[in-house]
């Protein structure tokens, strides 16, 4: 219970500001976006890859893998609507990761919320 408490709250593991996100994302962490694909084609983070929530819980790093995504170093920023599907993505892959998988604290409503840019799917 307090697990699923603390990923609500994004505390699943390292959560950052979307103005520290895009210091990261300049840093070269890569953006998982784990929300559906149709929720995902409405716009997300420029340069993520979809990736998700379901396909992450039935399959682990593997789903990383067949996403073409490294993980073998540096950060993945993990993001959703409202922060609660990325934390809990962040728990999930946290025994493999450790503190490379960073929530994106509010989500990507925190996201626009700061002034940030989305970018649709299909450019």
């Amino acid at each position: 219970m307090f697990g699923n408490l603390k990923t609500l709250f994004g505390l699943g593991g390292a959560a950052v500001s979307p103005h520290e996100a895009v210091r990261r994302i300049n840093a070269g962490a890569r953006v998982v976006d784990v929300r559906e694909p149709e929720e995902y084609a409405q716009g997300s983070i420029a340069n993520a890859v979809n990736v998700p929530l379901s396909r992450i819980d039935r399959e682990g790093l593997a789903a990383l893998d067949r996403a073409g995504i490294a993980h073998d170093h540096g950060e993945l920023l993990i993001v959703c609507r409202s922060g609660a599907r990325s934390g809990s993505a962040c728990t999930r892959l946290q025994s493999e990761l450790g503190e490379r998988a960073v929530n994106l604290q509010g989500g990507l409503m925190a996201w626009v919320g700061a002034g940030l840019p989305l970018q649709r799917a299909d450019r």
